[in-house]
């Protein structure tokens, strides 16, 4: 062989071991941390409605066999005052919340009901509905209980110009309450509302936006 091609070759080879020496150094510096992990649990609202379970006389049952149920049955006679207690409760752990009850009442003006106007405050009506808010926010979030509010009314009374022939008129009717409630987080306490009257009286719109504490 040749010098010159001796010489090539070397240089060949010499370019190759310096390409193998100098490689690693071209490497990018990295590192790794720890990761960071972040949780998202979703908050909840629960609540329950009930009220006592009473006798057949319309009284409310006390002692050993009281009971909270979701539905009684009422014989209705002149000057009866019959017991009914319809209870919101916001279970514990709940987000804080507006709650909102609508009652349905199919009761004509010969009944009269108690309803505290003072804890319910109401925001629309239409036809035998009306809508009412509680006058609090109500926050079980970080209890260790559940929350109970005020019932909404407690005795429904029997007029005592009640006749015969306006039991044969108003035959069986009911009185339906069901409650509902709004988280207060990131929303107006007056959408709040509208949500509500919403829920129960499509097509409508709330009548009052009271205060709420």
């Amino acid at each position: 062989m040749r010098k010159s091609q001796k010489a090539i070759i070397v240089s060949l080879l010499l370019a190759v071991i310096a390409a193998m020496t100098i490689s690693p150094t071209l490497s990018w510096l990295s590192d790794t941390s720890d990761p960071v992990v972040n949780t998202f649990a979703g908050g909840a609202i629960s609540i329950k409605l009930d009220e006592a379970l009473v006798d057949t006389n319309g009284k409310a049952l006390t002692g050993d066999d009281a009971q909270r149920v979701n539905n009684n049955s009422y014989k209705y006679i002149p000057g009866a005052g019959l017991d009914k207690d319809p209870t919101a409760t916001v279970l514990k752990g709940s987000e804080e919340c507006y709650v909102f009850m609508c009652v349905d009442n199919e009761l004509n003006n010969l009944f009269t009901i108690n309803y505290d106007t003072t804890s319910w405050l109401k925001v629309a009506s239409k036809g035998n509905k009306t809508v009412y808010v509680y006058n609090s926010k109500v926050n079980a979030l970080n209890t260790d209980k559940d929350v109970v509010l005020n019932p909404i009314f407690t005795t429904v009374t029997v007029s005592q110009d009640l006749t015969s022939e306006d039991v044969a008129e108003i035959g069986e009717k009911t009185v339906t309450a069901t409650a509902y409630a709004v988280q207060t987080a990131n929303i107006d306490k007056n959408d709040a509302i509208d949500l509500a009257v919403a829920q129960f009286l499509p097509n409508s719109t709330a009548d009052a936006y009271p205060e709420i504490a």
